[in-house]
């Protein structure tokens, strides 16, 4: 069995290994949304966390990419506001056009975790 795998959102990957990720290279199907929070409480805070793994990808512990349709987004955004308490927590929503995607820089070690497509056992 090879090693490497073709996928036509992922592109050639090993498995059990992770590519380099560049922003301005992907796709995005949608609006793109980069969603952060800061959250004071724990049990709060793993909530959020847990919503945000629902619509998104995590690209640092409280910043999420999101690639939502509007409909979609204000759901998420909807329980996310369930959530906080808005005098002790801190969200907020960046939308970013597909011109200014192409202009997003990174720099050092950055890692894009893809959603899993397939579980083997």
């Amino acid at each position: 069995m090879s090693n490497f795998s073709t996928c036509p959102e992922l592109g050639e990957y090993g498995i059990g290994e992770s590519a380099g990720y560049d922003p301005a290279k992907e796709v995005f199907r949608n609006m793109l949304r980069l969603v952060a929070y800061d959250v004071t409480d724990a049990r709060r805070l793993r909530k959020v966390a847990q919503v945000c793994k629902d619509y998104g990808l995590r690209i640092e512990y409280s910043v999420f990419e999101c690639d939502l349709e509007e409909r979609v987004f204000l759901e998420f955004w909807r329980r996310l506001l369930m959530l906080i308490d808005p005098e002790k927590d801190r969200l907020i929503s960046y939308r970013i056009c597909a011109g200014c995607v192409a202009e997003i820089r990174s720099a050092g070690v950055l890692e894009h975790p893809k959603k899993v497509l397939l579980y083997i056992l």
